[in-house]
C-alpha cells in the first residue's frame, strides 16, 4: 500500500566480516534476526541495503515478513513469538 509505515523482519547470516543494515542500529556478523520499521511510497522494491564494516563477508536474507505497522501493533505478541523453519530443526512426532 502507498505511504504507508511497515514492519519488516528477517534472518540474516553473516560470515567472512561484519555489515551495518540501513534502518537499523548495530553491526551484525553472525545469524540473527533483524526487525525495524519503514515507510514505503511504492517507487522502488524493497531491499535491505548493509555497508562492509570489516572483512569481505557474505550476506544471506531468508524469513522475510512484511506487514503494516498497524497489523504488526494488532498482533505484536503473535508475530514476535514466531519461530521460523530453517530445515534444519523439524521435531519428530
Amino acid at each position: 500500500m502507498r505511504w504507508t509505515t511497515y514492519w519488516v523482519s528477517f534472518d540474516v547470516n553473516v560470515t567472512g566480516g561484519t555489515v551495518s543494515i540501513i534502518g537499523t542500529q548495530g553491526e551484525f556478523s553472525a545469524r540473527q534476526r533483524v526487525s525495524y520499521m519503514t515507510y514505503l511510497n511504492n517507487s522502488a522494491p524493497l531491499s535491505a541495503t548493509y555497508s562492509v564494516k570489516s572483512g569481505s563477508p557474505t550476506v544471506t536474507v531468508t524469513n522475510i515478513l512484511i506487514c503494516t505497522q498497524a497489523d504488526y501493533q494488532a498482533n505484536k505478541t503473535l508475530l514476535d513469538g514466531i519461530g521460523y523453519f530453517d530445515g534444519d530443526t523439524m521435531p519428530r512426532a
